[in-house]
């Protein structure tokens, strides 16, 4: 299955055999951005995976730093109620607003209860989570 953004910034991939989302995100982000990505956890795909634990590899090397900590913050609380458990953050290490990435992205989680990890490339990223079980 494949989710794209009318908007275009999101792409979703399922590959429901693994639990595992492959989401990338694109360029600067508002809230309401951030809820029409929720919408489509929330309708689509969180249902597939029948209560199940999950996992996402998130692509963020096209996306810009937004001011959307909070939101993101929101809704990976409520994901997490719903077998949310590691997420692959892949960064562009060349990014001179990597670390700013990163920051956002960990203090967007922080006292979650599921695992965060970055890395510079797919291969990596994926390598970890078939070490984490997906």
């Amino acid at each position: 299955m494949e989710i794209k953004d009318i908007k275009g910034k999101y792409i979703i991939r399922l590959n429901p055999k693994r639990n595992l989302v492959y989401e990338t995100c694109i360029g600067y982000w508002k809230p309401e951005d951030v809820e029409r990505l929720h919408r489509e956890y929330i309708k689509k795909i969180i249902p597939i995976f029948k209560g199940k634990q999950w996992a996402k590899c998130c692509d963020l090397k096209a996306y810009k730093t937004s001011m959307i900590t909070q939101d993101i913050k929101k809704y990976a609380n409520l994901w997490t109620k719903n077998g949310y458990v590691a997420c692959a953050v892949i960064i562009d290490d060349s990014d001179i607003y990597k670390s700013v990435i990163k920051l956002q992205m960990k203090l967007s989680v922080k006292n979650m209860l599921f695992k965060l990890k970055f890395f510079t490339n797919i291969k990596e990223a994926d390598k970890w989570l078939k070490s984490e079980g997906f």
